[in-house]
């Protein structure tokens, strides 16, 4: 199988060395903006084709797109008529992108869409019972540290830097949430889709005193309730990133080639 990885940062790199190790998988492209040097990467004797940016040609010459690079880049590649092919897979980690661009997605009719559990546990369950559900919640635990950068704080006279004991930054909806807080809450969106609920309530805690990434979901309705709180250890390259992220996305390439499947 075919693979196109977008956006080559700590997630991009993780999952091509693993690529490259199994025999299923063939990494044929790599897309970063960045200079990508072929040294830093250690790719050696591989035939991989760098390039900076997407184009028809290459989505033409894959089985499969893996996006890890941010929301703006899955608009980007929603727009290209070619990914609507029988099958081509995309698996999408920014699923804030396809949040806001649903009309695109409904579009769709041959390629198939994947999103991976990412820094969360739960969501099968939450899709199962998706048509029964009356309430359901996201309460996000970050260090500051975490949580800088984001628009949200661009309108904002809280100060990161001044928090000493756990606080509530911020609550809304997802809506809100994708773009207040991109790099943070791709697991809102992600919830969204598997409930299917408009009425999704984010919580987002700044916690000075965590050592970990957590997200406790609460989910009711006439099948009673779903509470799950996963703590993720962030990626040692970007506090911004859990390393159950990366994990799940390696989950479905297992699974693809697997005889039982867990769904």
């Amino acid at each position: 199988m075919r693979i196109a990885i977008i956006g080559f940062g700590n997630i991009g790199k993780y999952l091509g060395k693993w690529i490259m190790n199994d025999p299923f998988f063939e990494l044929r492209y790599v897309v970063d903006a960045k200079e990508l040097n072929e040294e830093d990467i250690d790719f050696k004797n591989q035939s991989i084709r760098f390039r900076k940016e997407i184009t028809s040609e290459l989505i033409n010459d894959v089985d499969m797109i893996i996006e890890c690079a941010n929301k703006d880049v899955v608009t980007q590649l929603l727009q290209f008529d070619e990914i609507d092919r029988k099958g081509m897979k995309l698996i999408i980690i920014s699923t804030g992108g396809l949040y806001q661009n649903q009309v695109s997605l409904k579009k769709l009719q041959n390629c198939e869409i994947i999103i991976p559990v990412g820094a969360i546990a739960g969501l099968d369950a939450i899709k199962a019972v998706n048509d029964e559900i009356t309430s359901i919640k996201l309460k996000t635990t970050k260090h500051p540290n975490s949580l800088e950068g984001a628009p949200f704080f661009d309108g904002s006279a809280i100060d990161l830097a001044s928090i000493t004991t756990t606080q509530t930054i911020w609550e809304g909806d997802v809506n809100e949430a994708v773009n207040l807080f991109p790099k943070n809450i791709n697991v809102a969106a992600s919830i969204y889709f598997a409930s299917k609920c408009e009425d999704l309530k984010i919580e987002i805690v700044a916690d000075p005193n965590a050592s970990s990434n957590m997200h406790e979901i609460t989910c009711e309705g006439d099948f009673g309730k779903i509470y799950t709180r996963t703590e993720n250890k962030p990626s040692p390259a970007n506090p911004k990133t859990s390393f159950l992220a990366v994990k799940s996305v390696v989950s479905i390439l297992r699974n693809m080639n697997s005889t039982i499947q867990i769904n």
